[in-house]
């Protein structure tokens, strides 16, 4: 009994030691409850919540309307052949400029409110809040996913305070955020499959694309000796470079260009012959990785029998 107590009394100071520690550290990192907390699980949280396909079907139509924005809906000619230079063409966002405004305001707006709500919260993680207020919020700014959210509305506010001009691109540049998309669990297993997949098979593939900048360069280098007399295709032809690009779209099976003489006709059908190859082998790596990845991720051996 004397030996119990003496061992009791010889470990109840390291266990108060160790009791008050853990208060400590319990007490330093961040919390995880109130108003902070709640706002971060719901613009940082799962990326199936409502809040987040919201936000991604808002950036889908801005996508959406920058694209429609862009057909030309007038100065064609009396003919109705279409403009001659784009000074003299007014295209949709033009015509219906306020409208086009006025949703860009709006979804700006949101995608504002959006930004400083994920700002605002991020320390609630621990993976921020452990830094301190602003270590922990530089380190959310300065990440990928931040930085698209920030490029996306910085040109806009920039405009309006009148820092910079009209930027174009700005909307457009919104279709990154859709990115935020592959964040979801399902999302990552697939490209991590993928990942998986590319690192396999990785040898083979790099000799692949050997043997097509190869055989780009030497069907290239033939229609080139062939063609650049040619009067009907002397300017595509003009240099080894300049061949390569009428030379690739061969490869993927379009022939832009038909008036070849005799030996170039023939350098063509080889080319026509070889680009299946150009394309179907590595289709064919990757879709037997992909089975043979397919296979084990789901714990699925098949065998065939020999008998």
């Amino acid at each position: 009994m004397a030996d119990e107590k003496s061992s009791l009394l010889a470990t109840a100071p390291g266990a108060a030691a160790s009791a008050t520690s853990a208060a400590a550290d319990e007490e330093s990192a961040p919390r995880r409850g109130g108003l902070q907390a709640w706002v971060f699980d719901l613009v940082e949280g799962d990326i199936d919540s409502w809040f987040e396909y919201s936000i991604l079907a808002l950036i889908a139509v801005n996508v959406l309307m920058f694209i429609c924005g862009t057909i030309v809906v007038g100065g064609f000619s009396p003919d109705g052949e279409p403009p001659l230079s784009a000074e003299a063409a007014f295209t949709l966002d033009e015509k219906y400029d306020t409208f086009f405004e006025a949703f860009e305001l709006f979804s700006v707006c949101v995608f504002t409110i959006e930004y400083v709500l994920r700002l605002w919260s991020c320390t609630a993680d621990p993976k921020y809040g452990s830094k301190g207020p602003f270590r922990g919020r530089f380190a959310y700014m300065t990440s990928f996913f931040c930085i698209v959210d920030l490029l996306a509305i910085a040109p806009y506010w920039l405009n309006v305070l009148g820092v910079v001009g009209e930027v174009d691109f700005s909307t457009a540049f919104r279709i990154f955020r859709l990115i935020r998309l592959l964040k979801a669990e399902k999302y990552v297993n697939a490209f991590s499959l993928l990942d998986d997949v590319l690192a396999e098979n990785s040898t083979l593939l790099i000799a692949t694309l050997y043997y097509a900048v190869l055989m780009l360069v030497v069907c290239s280098t033939a229609l080139y000796l062939t063609e650049r007399f040619n009067p009907d295709n002397a300017k595509y032809f003009q240099s080894i470079p300049d061949a390569m690009f009428p030379t690739t779209l061969m490869l993927t099976g379009e022939y832009p260009l038909v008036d070849f003489t005799v030996a170039g006709r023939w350098i063509a059908a080889f080319i026509a012959v070889i680009a299946v190859a150009f394309f179907a082998v590595p289709t064919g790596v990757l879709g037997s990785g992909f089975v043979k990845a397919v296979e084990r991720a789901k714990g699925l051996e098949f065998s065939v029998d020999t008998d």
